[in-house]
């Protein structure tokens, strides 16, 4: 067999391995996730309750490098503790199948009250041990797959980028009815909107725009999202789509103070804005 021919079956063999790796986390990665105490009929646990819950919302139009994108898996490498949720949702315009999508979403159960335990039998009691510890076990390989697959995707030659009516229909679909303990939206984007609500590009370059003006205009069209007690993050800011195009520091400060005032009007707080890059070790 010729070298380049074994290449090949080598990369096959990689991609289903990664496949099966999704496929055997308990429960699937979308859908609803099966929990480890639905086979246990005879004693009610106490509710779960999602302690965090992590967004991952990413704009497929965003230039990301290599390192940038290695960087994005590394500042969440500490999700993934009982307790966690994670949804991870992409987006860029509503065409050609790049419509806001879910394209992850699993959670961490915690550990039952010992009062649970002790009525249990013990061949159920070993069975949901094992499955919580499974669960735990897989939860960061199968999500950082997807993120890895997700970042994967982007492509900075997409003509549009409806940024503002896709973080409201995500805010509604996939936020709005979360009822977890602390809420964290990680999103990754350049933050350039340029569709027919408004556009920060003239003459195919970046404008320097007015964010109070831009917000009013946001408001007027009911563009405004649903991310109430969000702590926000936003990784990728004012990144140009390659090394020749240039945005003076007064035309992305302008942007973040849109993006800033957006999530304050959402209700959300915005925690680090990258400019492109976030300053952060990790994201807790």
């Amino acid at each position: 067999m010729k070298q380049n021919n074994v290449t090949t079956v080598k990369r096959i063999c990689l991609l289903l391995l990664l496949l099966l790796s999704i496929l055997m986390t308990p429960g699937l990665v979308l859908g609803k996730q099966t929990s480890c105490f639905a086979s246990v009929d005879y004693v009610t646990p106490k509710p779960q309750v999602i302690k965090r819950a992590l967004y991952v919302l990413v704009d497929e139009t965003i230039p990301l490098s290599e390192i940038m994108k290695k960087k994005v898996v590394s500042l969440l490498s500490e999700w993934g503790k009982p307790g966690d949720m994670i949804k991870i949702a992409r987006f860029s315009a509503s065409y050609r199948d790049l419509y806001p999508e879910l394209v992850y979403e699993q959670k961490i159960e915690m550990m039952p009250d010992d009062g649970f335990l002790f009525n249990l039998s013990y061949k159920d009691k070993r069975a949901v041990l094992a499955c919580l510890k499974s669960q735990e076990k897989n939860f960061k390989p199968s999500f950082e797959t997807q993120l890895k697959v997700s970042l994967k995707a982007l492509n900075a030659k997409i003509p549009k980028s409806e940024l503002l009516g896709s973080l409201k229909l995500l805010s509604k679909q996939i936020y709005l009815s979360d009822k977890a303990l602390e809420k964290t939206v990680l999103l990754i984007t350049d933050g350039m909107e340029n569709s027919t609500v408004t556009s920060f590009y003239k003459k195919g370059k970046l404008r320097k725009i007015k964010p109070r003006k831009e917000i009013s205009q946001v408001r007027r069209k009911g563009m405004i999202g649903f991310w109430k007690k969000s702590n926000v993050y936003i990784y990728g800011l004012g990144l140009m789509p390659d090394n020749k195009a240039y945005a003076t520091p007064e035309t992305v400060q302008q942007l973040k103070r849109f993006w800033e005032q957006y999530f304050v009007e959402s209700g959300g707080k915005v925690k680090a804005i990258g400019l492109p890059e976030l300053l952060l070790t990790a994201i807790e």
